[in-house]
């Protein structure tokens, strides 16, 4: 048996290499938008732009057809999005007899942004056989009214994230978004996460979008990238933490520093992080989207 010595000397010496999980989510995982490109809240920062991107896959035929040809080109799975409704959840029940069929009858595995739903309809939810649900993290109620539209988000975050739990989900992934709020926002945010128990996040940072009212700031720092993400590490010290896909791409020192020993996972890492950490950290290459596999 090693000790704890033992391998303390060989991770010095590099000999035992540290995993970190690299999420390559292609076109064996693709996007689809449960409302085509409509969203009735209109955030500021978004204003659903990046819904003209995704799959549209409004109608239960149009997702039979999605991914049934998904599935017979050997695809992973597919990340099931849309627009909010003016409550501020992805409407998604009349897509649910037809999620049910997809993993009775396929192998496709399904992450779901849900926004934050009506409780009476998360036990439908739980039982279509959706494996994650991701939920973006309201960080504050001044930041959820301001920014993602919803009032009393940081009740209705914790109220979802628990009622999905008790029904037996087992993935439930906040997303927090960092760049727009105060540091000291965050850093209240984080802490109520350490409060929940929270066992995995993803981090995601803000870039301007064309054509939101936002398109004039300046996207999230990369020392305020590190920052947070060391502030995470260190509240969460147990959780799974990963730096999701949308964040502002370039910041190869910050990446290559979280990498090296701070996060779990990264979407799509920068090719110069990967090379100057090709001697400190062994590569899990996954093909699929990070809530489902941290």
């Amino acid at each position: 048996m090693i000790n704890i010595l033992t391998v303390a000397s060989l991770f010095s010496r590099g000999q035992i290499m540290r995993t970190l999980k690299c999420f390559f989510p292609g076109k064996g995982f693709p996007t689809f938008s449960a409302t085509g490109s409509r969203c009735a809240l209109q955030c500021p920062h978004c204003m659903g732009t990046p819904l003209s991107n995704m799959g549209d896959i409004s109608s239960p035929d149009a997702l039979r057809a999605h991914a049934l040809r998904l599935s017979q080109q050997g695809g992973r799975g597919f990340l099931l999005s849309g627009g909010c409704d003016s409550r501020g959840a992805v409407p998604l029940l009349h897509l649910l007899d037809e999620i049910s069929r997809i993993k009775e009858t396929t192998r496709l595995l399904i992450n779901a942004h849900i926004g934050f739903p009506d409780p009476g309809d998360l036990p439908r939810l739980v039982e279509s056989g959706i494996d994650a649900f991701s939920i973006n993290f309201p960080i504050c109620n001044q930041f959820g009214e301001k920014i993602l539209q919803v009032n009393n988000a940081i009740e209705r975050y914790r109220d979802t994230a628990e009622e999905l739990a008790a029904l037996g989900a087992e993935r439930v992934i906040p997303h927090f978004l960092i760049g727009l709020a105060t540091k000291e926002e965050e850093e209240t945010g984080l802490r109520l996460l350490e409060e929940y128990g929270t066992e995995k996040l993803v981090i995601i940072a803000f870039i301007p979008l064309k054509g939101a009212p936002f398109n004039e700031r300046a996207p999230a720092r990369e020392e305020r990238i590190v920052w947070f993400a060391e502030r995470a590490r260190k509240l969460l010290p147990d959780a799974s933490i990963a730096l999701g896909c949308m964040r502002p791409r370039g910041y190869i020192s910050a990446e290559t520093r979280l990498m090296r020993d701070t996060i779990d996972g990264i979407v799509l890492p920068a090719a110069g992080a990967l090379r100057a950490l090709e001697d400190e950290i062994r590569v899990e290459r996954i093909d699929g989207c990070c809530a489902l596999y941290l």
